[in-house]
């Protein structure tokens, strides 16, 4: 189920080549966003939309210039409802097919199962939230998860929902995770995060 709050979270954002040569400390590097509407293309006002939600996958992919299968974690809204939470997986399980043999799966959660529901803060608490996974290295555990739902095809996705913290291992490429919001009203946002560069130490 939900739990619902409220919160408020605060970013600054800079362009990359600004900070680094300001020498201000960057946690995280925004490599593409994407927001559309579901508007009449779905059940209701408060039914979420396949359709919308699988377009705002791909186009954050796209803006981002990343293949699918190089994001390894995923922030997901994750709002505790079975039509929810059903329609979320299947827009993913669409925009991120399953991974071939050899690469890294998915990692899977929500920072709803932290701190509950926050309204309008849910998808300032999610960035947030990866932000910090990133600058870590550390994949977040899913608190209180024991197994998905009968409408969670888990077996032969991408993805698989960490029950415990573990390193992010980085592979051939950099760390690199996606965000999503989606709203009541069928508004869907997915940014795409890359983990900072490294610098130099003087």
């Amino acid at each position: 189920g939900t739990v619902f709050g409220n919160g408020v979270g605060i970013v600054v954002l800079k362009r990359l080549r600004d900070a680094l040569a300001d020498g201000d400390n960057v946690r995280a590097v925004i490599r593409g966003s994407a927001v559309n509407n579901d508007g009449r293309g779905k059940l209701g006002y408060t039914a979420p939309g396949l359709d919308g939600q699988v377009e705002v996958l791909r186009k954050a992919l796209r803006a981002a210039q990343i293949p699918a299968n190089s994001v390894t974690f995923i922030e997901a809204h994750g709002t505790g409802t079975a039509l929810g939470d059903a329609v979320e997986f299947a827009a993913l399980t669409t925009a991120y097919p399953a991974r071939n043999s050899g690469e890294p799966l998915c990692a899977l959660g929500s920072v709803k199962t932290n701190i509950g529901h926050l309204d309008a803060a849910a998808g300032i608490s999610g960035l947030i939230k990866t932000v910090l996974a990133l600058e870590h290295r550390e994949i977040p555990p899913t608190l209180h998860f024991e197994a998905p739902g009968d409408t969670i095809p888990m077996k032969g996705s991408a993805f698989f929902v960490p029950t415990r913290a573990t390193a992010w291992e980085s592979g051939a490429g950099p760390r690199r995770a996606a965000v999503s919001a989606l709203g009541i009203g069928g508004t869907n946002v997915n940014v795409i995060l890359e983990e900072a560069p490294d610098r130099q130490v003087m």
